[in-house]
């Protein structure tokens, strides 16, 4: 566009504002701040963005005191309520996510309706930043200069549409924040000098401006929880549950392109403060908050998380809190990384820890810069931490670059058989922004297929936009190697294999069968997606099933259905579509007749295959099943007799080990009443809801220790 100013890609290191000597401000300048996340549980996560933002300028503004900060706003609400509490802010910071971003620009828009000299900041990952992505792709793109220009119209584009934007921060946020402060008295004046901004001028020019450097010695950003910035928002409110969201340290080494975590070319992790951050865990447990969610990209990665974790470990010991924190580990786990995970599951506070392979195609790992990741080291770490009692689960996404069906479903039977039998998440690849697979030319080069949808939460209220403004996220439902049909059949495949081995509804006949006749686990899981079984009035439930998941993915490709499913009688929220099928077994009791059609299914396979099978061998591994599924209502023990030491074989297994199968008499009591569910809702919630990640499905698997008290 001519008349446009376009700026080199270059980086900072200083900015002649940063040491700058700051005009006193004539008045006090009241400073708004929002990050709208959503809730768990009705606990709500502190702000911590805008609160970093709120402790580092408080810290290092020369005339802090003429600066009132305002609560943040930290909830969705109703837009005019938003507004309403910004109306006499002079400057007011919004931290921009997938989640929120329309809710945010809904209420900037309006902020600057009510009041047009308030000056709206904009920071974020979801703040598109056309040059992190011209950086990335620079040295090996040999497109002309043309379209490279173009790249750096997206964050035009976005400054355009929103006029009611004045500033748009790119990357770290906390110097960029303070120095835009200082110059709040001069009407920012000198934008043109300030670095990791872009804007529109007085006269309707576009500027980006050159990065700043990323801070590498983080002890010049105060801790927002030490330094009382979430004080007044707790006495503000409170019978507010919360959630800590934590830093322990920044930066990712790695530049998967689907990713804008790390984002930055040969990036570098940096640690906080080891002592500031026991004390934060110390906080956490003073003001009693039950859960920690740390916003690191690989948990693990730095030999201190030992030492981190230790310290989460004796304070819940000794004051019962924090109760559980979700940790992402690090890619490329390090001994220092097992063992602090193995710390976290001992103390209790680790769910399940995620083994983040994303796909086993060579190819596609090529495609999105994972390369660099040895698979074979996530076998070997995955067996050392399930023999040491610590419940993994491993991401896998789907619609990347490069995979097909067959890779797919070959990926997932090899992770099975690598030792993964608590859960493999399969995940819809959703394109971000600021990601490298965000670039139109990269979706181009793979085909990619995208559909706009709702962003629905896992287990989130139908009715949770309380504002009235829905939020929206892109999804790959195809690309040029996994064209629309093969997406479908991807995904139900995915979703059978969710229902039948990581629900465990046949995970222990699946098991045996591979281990006392050899057959891949491949083979196994395929049969219950072949078309002779889920296509017949011969087996209803699994047709119907099957039906379910193809026909519920074709509505999303068509952009009618979300990606999850919502029941309003099952806690009126949106589930995953294996558990929506779970649910749906037990609640319409059709497990007897599901297990009566899995036991036909697999003897005609068998029988088809030339295989012989010892007498009741696989009856006994389907009632064992059977008779371990986690239902409500259940107000006695039972025991049962079977012909084989089938849970004996199936504990080694999940525990990397082999024992042979034997036949005797073996007699086992399974304990159905110290985990009870007396209500449905309860049931729902407390089994299948929160039972996900470690795939506690079975009687017994609430942990490692003593699950079925048994003898011969």
């Amino acid at each position: 566009m001519s008349g446009n100013k376009i700026i080199p890609v270059i980086f900072s290191s200083e900015s002649p504002l940063l040491n700058r000597v700051a005009l006193k401000p004539s008045k006090i300048i009241k400073v708004g701040s929002v990050q709208l996340n959503s809730s768990f549980s009705d606990q709500y996560y502190f702000p911590l963005s805008v609160g970093m933002l709120q402790a580092y300028a408080q810290k290092h503004l020369e005339y802090a005191g003429h600066y009132q900060f305002l609560p943040p706003i930290y909830k969705f609400m109703r837009i005019e309520e938003a507004s309403e509490i910004l109306i006499e802010a002079d400057v007011v910071a919004y931290s921009m996510y997938v989640w929120n971003g329309e809710n945010v620009l809904s209420i900037a828009k309006d902020v600057k309706r009510r009041n047009p000299g308030v000056i709206n900041i904009f920071g974020g990952p979801h703040v598109p930043d056309s040059k992190k992505q011209f950086q990335r792709v620079k040295k090996s793109d040999s497109s002309p200069d043309e379209l490279k220009r173009e790249r750096i119209g997206m964050t035009e584009e976005f400054h355009r549409k929103y006029p009611f934007i004045d500033v748009a921060v790119h990357g770290e946020g906390e110097r960029i924040f303070k120095i835009l402060l200082e110059q709040v008295p001069e009407g920012l004046s000198e934008r043109s000098k300030i670095p990791s901004i872009s804007y529109l001028d007085a006269n309707n020019i576009f500027h980006h401006n050159p990065k700043l450097e990323r801070m590498h010695n983080l002890s010049e950003v105060p801790s927002p929880y030490l330094n009382g910035v979430f004080d007044a928002l707790m006495t503000a409110n409170l019978d507010q549950k919360w959630i800590a969201m934590w830093e322990t340290d920044r930066g990712c080494p790695y530049q998967c392109t689907y990713c804008d975590w790390g984002g930055a070319i040969e990036d570098k992790v940096s640690p906080f403060p080891i002592e500031r951050v026991l004390q934060e865990i110390g906080w956490f447990a003073q003001h009693r908050i039950p859960y920690i969610f740390l916003a690191n990209a690989n948990y693990g990665i730095l030999k201190q998380d030992v030492q981190i974790a230790q310290k989460l470990a004796d304070i819940k010991r000794t004051t019962g809190y924090p109760e559980g924190i979700s940790v992402q580990n690090a890619k490329n786990p390090k001994p220092h990384t097992l063992e602090a995970l193995k710390i976290l599951e001992k103390a209790g506070l680790n769910k399940a820890t995620v083994m983040s392979v994303q796909s086993k195609n060579p190819e596609t790992l090529k495609a999105v810069r994972r390369e660099n990741m040895k698979l074979e080291e996530y076998q070997a770490n995955q067996n050392i931490l399930r023999a040491q009692g610590v419940y993994t689960y491993t991401d896998y996404i789907l619609g990347l670059p490069m995979e097909t069906y067959e890779s797919v479903i070959s990926g997932i039977a090899e992770i099975i058989s690598n030792g993964q039998h608590d859960r493999v998440q399969v995940n819809i690849l959703a394109i971000l922004p600021n990601a490298e697979m965000g670039d139109p030319e990269y979706q181009e080069l793979y085909g990619m297929e995208i559909v706009r949808t709702k962003i629905i939460n896992t287990h989130g209220k139908k009715n949770d936009s309380i504002s009235g403004v829905e939020e929206y996220q892109d999804l790959v439902i195809a690309t040029n190697t996994m064209p629309r049909e093969d997406w479908v059949k991807t995904r139900a495949f995915c979703c059978m294999t969710g229902l039948i081995y990581f629900y465990k509804t046949l995970q222990i006949p699946i098991i045996l069968l591979h281990e006392r006749y050899g057959l891949s686990y491949r083979q196994l899981l395929e049969i219950f997606v072949q078309e002779k079984f889920v296509q017949s009035k011969e087996f209803p439930v699994f047709s119907e099933f099957y039906s379910f998941f193809i026909k519920t993915s074709r509505d999303m490709q068509a952009g009618i259905q979300e990606e999850y499913v919502h029941s309003q009688d099952w806690l009126d929220v949106f589930w995953p579509l294996e558990e929506y099928a779970f649910i749906k077994l037990v609640v319409e009791n059709k497990l007897h007749t599901f297990y009566e059609e899995a036991n036909k299914i697999l003897n005609t396979y068998l029988h088809q295959t030339g295989i012989n099978v010892d007498d009741n061998i696989l009856q006994d591994a389907i009632k064992l099943n059977r008779s371990l599924i986690k239902i409500p209502f259940q107000t006695e023990d039972l025991k049962i007799n079977l012909s084989y030491n089938i849970w004996e074989v199936y504990r080694a297994v999940q525990l990397g080990k082999q024992i042979p199968i034997e036949r005797g008499r073996y007699v086992y009591t399974i304990d159905r009443t110290s985990e009870r569910w007396l209500t449905w809702a309860d049931w729902y919630q407390k089994m299948v809801w929160y039972g996900n990640r470690r795939g506690a499905y079975l009687y017994g698997n609430k942990n490692p220790h003593q699950e079925i008290a048994g003898h011969h």
